[in-house]
This record gives C-alpha cells, sequence and structure tokens, in this order.
C-alpha cells in the first residue's frame, strides 16, 4: 500500500536534523537489545557455530558485520537469516488515540479499531489498552493517566466509544504528540509486561516535532524494546513525520488517501496477527574459525556494525592430553616416569593395605560370631518373659471376663426373678395353644426369657422343619409381651403380618412355619 508523506517546512527539518543527531547518541546504550549472539559451541573448535540474533525484523546486511578477537578480524560466514524457533503467542498492545476537534477523524480512528477488533485478531491472553491524547491538562496528557489491560473485545470497543473529542487540542500551538508517546513508553516501562509489548499511535501528528530535552520517544521506545506502529488519518496538506519514527522504533505505518476504514482495519489486523513474529526479531546461523589458543578461559570477541559495538564471551576450551604431549615432549616424558613410579608405590601400599583389611576382617568376623551368640540367647530369655507375660495377662484377662459374666448373670437372674413374680401377679402363668394339623397342645411361659426353635439350646424346643434352630423369643418385662424374630427363615407372623418385633397381646395368632400359635394371659 502506498504511503503519504507531505512536505515539511525548514523548522521541522532542523528539528528532525536535532532528533535523529540524539537517537544516533543513544544508540551505543540500545546496542545490546539491537544485535546479540546466542547458542555458542565450540564443540568442535577451532571452529566456532553460534546464531547473530538482530532485533530488526526487515533483517540486516551481514556484509556490514566484523568480529574481532583480540583486534584480530575473523572471517565469519553468514547463512541466510530464519525466525526465531521459539515466539511468545500473546502480546501487551496501547492504542493511544489523539483526542482532534475533528468529529469525522475522531470517529473514524474509533471506526477503524472497531473493525480490527471484531476480526478476531485479540487472542485469549493478550493484553490490550486503550488510552486518548490531546495535550498536557494540568501535568495530564493521557486520558486515562493508568493502565488496565483486557483481552475482552466487547470492553474494549466500548472504551473506544468513550475516546471524546477535546476543544483543547493544542498547547503552544503544537500538538503534543512526542510528549504523550513518552509518557505512553513510560507507563509501559512501569508494567514489567512479560509479553511483547508495543505501541499503536492513531494521530495526524500535525507538528508533532516537540520542544523537548533529553531521550527522545525513538530512542526511549528502541531502549524499551517497544516497537512504534502509526495509523494516520490521510489529510493532503501535511506531513506525516511518525512514519519514520515507526521505521526507527522497527514498527510499521500506514495512512491511506481514501481513509477507507476496511483497507485501513484489515491493515491493522496484519499488524496484530504478525507483531510477536516481528518482535521477536530474526537469527543468522554463523561459523568461523577461532584465533584463540586452547587454554579453557572466555574470550571477548567484539562485533562491528553499522549500529555501533558490541559483543560476547567465548568459552574457549582447554588442551586434550595428546595436545599437552605433542607441545611439551621432554615434560611428558618426565611426568610419565613419575606416573610409573607412583603406580609402584601405589599397588605395593594396596597389597600391604589389603592384607591388613584381611586381618580386620578375620577379627571383626570372630567378634561379630561371638556378639550374635549373645544376641540370640538375650532374644530367647527376652521370648520367654514376654511369652510368661503374655500368659499372665491371658489369664488375668479370663478371670476379669469370668467374673463380669458372673456379675452380669447375677444381675439378669435378679432381674428374670423380679419380672417372673409380676408375671404372676396375674394369679398364673401365660401360655401358648398350638395347633398343627390336627395336633393341638399347649405350653405353659414359666420364664420373662423364652427362646423357641428346633435347636436344643432353646428353652422350648419344637422338632418341626418348618421351624428355624433359632425361630422367635419371646421377652417381659414390666407387664409388656414382645416377641422378636430370631433371623428365621420362614419368618414370623402375628395376625397374619409378618414382623421383627412386635407387643403382644391377649388372643394374638401367631405363625410359626406351619405352626400356628394363640398366645394367653
Amino acid at each position: 500500500m502506498k504511503k503519504l508523506v507531505g512536505k515539511s517546512s525548514l523548522y521541522m527539518r532542523f528539528v528532525l536534523f536535532f532528533g535523529a543527531f540524539f537517537i544516533s547518541a543513544f544508540a551505543s546504550l540500545a546496542q545490546k537489545n539491537e544485535v546479540d549472539v546466542r547458542a555458542i559451541t565450540t564443540s568442535n573448535y577451532p571452529e566456532v557455530k553460534g546464531k547473530l540474533w538482530v532485533r530488526d525484523p526487515e533483517g540486516i546486511k551481514t556484509e556490514g558485520i566484523q568480529f574481532y578477537e583480540d583486534d584480530r578480524l575473523v572471517k565469519v560466514n553468514f547463512e541466510s537469516f530464519k525466525k526465531v524457533d521459539s515466539v511468545l503467542q500473546n502480546k501487551a498492545i496501547l492504542f493511544l488515540i489523539r483526542n482532534t476537534a475533528n468529529k469525522a477523524e475522531i470517529q473514524w480512528y474509533k471506526d477503524v479499531l472497531s473493525a480490527a477488533f471484531k476480526n478476531g485478531t485479540i487472542k485469549s491472553g493478550d493484553k490490550i489498552e486503550i488510552v486518548g491524547f490531546s495535550c498536557l491538562v494540568e501535568k495530564q496528557i493521557l486520558f486515562p493517566s493508568k493502565l488496565n489491560f483486557t483481552d475482552n473485545v466487547q470492553d474494549l470497543i466500548a472504551r473506544i466509544d468513550k475516546i471524546q473529542d477535546n476543544k483543547r487540542i493544542e498547547y503552544e500551538g503544537r500538538v503534543q504528540t512526542h510528549i504523550a508517546i513518552n509518557e505512553a513508553l513510560n507507563l509501559l516501562e512501569a508494567q514489567n509486561l512479560n509479553l511483547p509489548a508495543g505501541l499503536f499511535v492513531l494521530s495526524d501528528d500535525r507538528s508533532m516535532p516537540p520542544l523537548l530535552t533529553g531521550e527522545l520517544p525513538g530512542a526511549r521506545s528502541r531502549r524499551l524494546n517497544i516497537p512504534i506502529y502509526g495509523i494516520t488519518f490521510y489529510k493532503k496538506s501535511n506531513y506525516y513525520d511518525i512514519e519514520e519514527l515507526c521505521s526507527q522504533t522497527y514498527g510499521r505505518y500506514i495512512t491511506e488517501q481514501t481513509n477507507d476504514v476496511k483497507i485501513v482495519s484489515n491493515e491493522v489486523n496484519a499488524f496484530l496477527t504478525d507483531f510477536e513474529n516481528r518482535h521477536a526479531g530474526l537469527y543468522y546461523p554463523f561459523t568461523y574459525t577461532s584465533t584463540f589458543e586452547k587454554d579453557g578461559k572466555n574470550h571477548t570477541v567484539k562485533i562491528d556494525s553499522k549500529d555501533g559495538q558490541s559483543g560476547f564471551s567465548l568459552p574457549v576450551p582447554s588442551k586434550n592430553i595428546l595436545e599437552l604431549i605433542q607441545d611439551n615432549p621432554l615434560i611428558a616424558g618426565i611426568i610419565f616416569l613419575l606416573l610409573i613410579g607412583l603406580i609402584v608405590v601405589i599397588v605395593m601400599m594396596y597389597k600391604k593395605n589389603k592384607l591388613k583389611k584381611e586381618e580386620l576382617e578375620l577379627q571383626r568376623k570372630k567378634e561379630f560370631s561371638e556378639m550374635e551368640q549373645h544376641q540370640r540367647a538375650a532374644e530367647q530369655k527376652l521370648s520367654q518373659q514376654e511369652m510368661e507375660l503374655q500368659r499372665m495377662k491371658e489369664e488375668e484377662r479370663r478371670e476379669a471376663e469370668a467374673a463380669i459374666r458372673e456379675k452380669q448373670s447375677q444381675a439378669q437372674a435378679q432381674e428374670d426373678e423380679l419380672q417372673l413374680h409380676k408375671m404372676l401377679e396375674r394369679g398364673n402363668f401365660p401360655w401358648f395353644e398350638f395347633r398343627f394339623g390336627n395336633e393341638t397342645g399347649s405350653y405353659q411361659i414359666q420364664t420373662p426369657r423364652l427362646t423357641v426353635g428346633r435347636d436344643a439350646s432353646n428353652i422350648w424346643t419344637i422338632n418341626h422343619p418348618t421351624v428355624s434352630r433359632n425361630h422367635f423369643q419371646l421377652n417381659f418385662k414390666n407387664h409388656v409381651y414382645t416377641i422378636r424374630d430370631l433371623g428365621s427363615s420362614n419368618g414370623l407372623f402375628v395376625n397374619d403380618m409378618k414382623v421383627t418385633e412386635i407387643e403382644l397381646k391377649h388372643g394374638d395368632c401367631i405363625q410359626v412355619g406351619e405352626i400356628t400359635m394363640t398366645f394367653h394371659i
């Protein structure tokens, strides 16, 4: 897309000259962010391999890069540039919109951003903020003055809508775009962002060169590694100096002669989509033959480029044994003889120590055997004592349980005697009338706890196959009779209803297997 630039005044040219001078003076401080050497390997020394990383996403001419080892120029072979292997997937972008009094112009900026955001260029995890500016108002030029990043597109569009036109657009006859950019860079620096960061300026940048002292926006942008991108509302009479600022800081610039919102928003989309890749820079694989002697030290290699000087530390390996012998044959021979003598002494000492260790081992085994015998005897004695103690504890436990059972038995007998007297208060014991087929009979209940079943352990034994071994139990307590099923196979029925436990009354009919009983009091 063609970028449109108007004519400048002599004053603007003068200011731009001094701006370029300040940026050049600052280049040496920013150089560490422009060119760097990474992934150095010296495994095949003196061959040195590495990667020359450059911040410029457009690439550089490697013919202008020179390496020096102790002021000796070395020939470096560079390959074609490659993209950085690992690129972060998110970005932090601050959009800086000029609050112009021209309603059509500010609406154009809003429409361009809204259209760009709606096309899906904002990803989850991005940090985006919208800020307006015009001129200093009570020492404040950015509105709002605090950043609040988000990746919510609807929230961002709402913030765009809140950017209002400001009638106080000039201060001493100029829009303070450079001051606003400097302040925006200050805010981004204070955020300590861990993402690639960029500043997108939406301004027609009329009278853009300010009366500034100190670090200029271009130099600050390069130092902070925050490129500046420009989106400008085209006006035929304007001089668009922000394009040069974008180029200096490795950003990009767009102005379109028809001010077509769709065309410009698509270009903004392209800026945002490719931002992380451009921000990551490029690298050029290189190889060269080092002139440093193998000494196991780190040496400094200087790099000269058109932007200034930098350098990197080269870890030079030490010489291997074969190389040392070749360089010093006399010393190697002496060392060899000393080594032979040392080996003889070591062998003799080894044999002496081995004999001594064998004697000590025999003595240790003898002492260990005696210790084991004492230990076994002590363990046997301890085991016997523990068994006797266990027997005594078991006997005490049985006696205690017997005493408890005796006490419980006496208490139960007393309780049974008490309940038996209560049973006789009516003048007679209760009884069951039973019938099985044509056989009939009765059974008098003379205990407050009557167990019934086929097993002989029951108080009332009914030897019938439909009766379970332990079928039911009848309990009397305080003039109340209850009957409880003892888990019988055929169940317990009272008045034709299957029950687990129920209170019995005079005349109740009980079904036990195939035997029918009637309870009488």
